[in-house]
């Protein structure tokens, strides 16, 4: 092709005629300048292609890890709904007084020290900004979604640490030398059923309730999330990404 274009040059110079070699550069020009053009655009959309895939990716990841989150949710929310229920059953005893199930109040005092502790595979928000996947997701619904479900696991496991300091700070105190761990046996059960655990017990309940909300909270909106996800996922555009 180039050696085609030179002789049509050389043609028209040894023939003297500047004016249509003239005509003949500016278009030799234009054609090199849209060739230009059109090797930019195909660049650009396959650069545009390739962002897109590794967008997918992300949002297929993500999507296996919220899909991790939801089943330990799902246990976790389950340990913490039976706890509640065993501390409820032992406030009963309590607050009936009654002497003959003191064994059971025993074991349920000792169990007061299980509580739910929820584990997420990851810091999404957190690994996307670090990774610079974050710039990939273009659509901003799904990663603030996917930033304030980090706050609601950031404030549940806040729940969490204060359960556990309950535990080691008023209830480890309270039954040392009331219960015998090694026999389970109340060696001081009058104590079993003063105010003092009877308030251990409330408190007890009362973060488990509270922590009852926040899982599900979470898996609300885990669910809101995938549901985005799979939305954007089954846009035309990403159905192109797979012909």
């Amino acid at each position: 092709m180039a050696k085609v274009f030179r002789r049509i040059r050389q043609k028209l110079l040894t023939e003297n005629k500047f004016s249509k070699y003239l005509l003949y550069a500016i278009g030799e020009i234009a054609l090199v300048v849209i060739g230009i053009i059109i090797a930019l655009q195909i660049n650009t959309w396959n650069n545009g292609k390739i962002e897109r895939q590794e967008e997918k990716k992300s949002y297929l990841n993500i999507k296996r890890q919220l899909i991790d989150d939801k089943n330990e949710l799902i246990k976790v929310k389950g340990d913490n709904k039976n706890y509640a229920a065993i501390y409820e059953y032992g406030n009963k005893i309590i607050m009936a007084q009654d002497r003959t199930k003191t064994d059971s109040l025993t074991h349920v005092a000792i169990g007061l020290s299980q509580y739910s502790d929820f584990h997420s595979s990851g810091n999404i928000y957190e690994t996307l900004v670090n990774s610079g996947e974050l710039k990939l997701l273009k659509n901003s619904e799904i990663t603030s979604a996917i930033q304030h479900l980090e706050k609601t696991y950031i404030f549940t496991n806040n729940l969490e640490n204060i359960h556990w300091e309950l535990i080691i700070n008023e209830l480890s105190p309270e039954l040392k030398g009331v219960i015998n761990y090694a026999t389970m046996k109340a060696v001081k059960p009058e104590k079993l059923y003063a105010v003092e655990l009877q308030n251990i017990f409330i408190e007890i309940i009362g973060l488990c309730k509270y922590k009852d909300a926040t899982y599900g909270q979470a898996l609300g909106e885990i669910d809101t999330i995938n549901k985005l996800i799979d939305e954007e996922l089954n846009s035309h555009e990403y159905e192109q990404l797979s012909e």
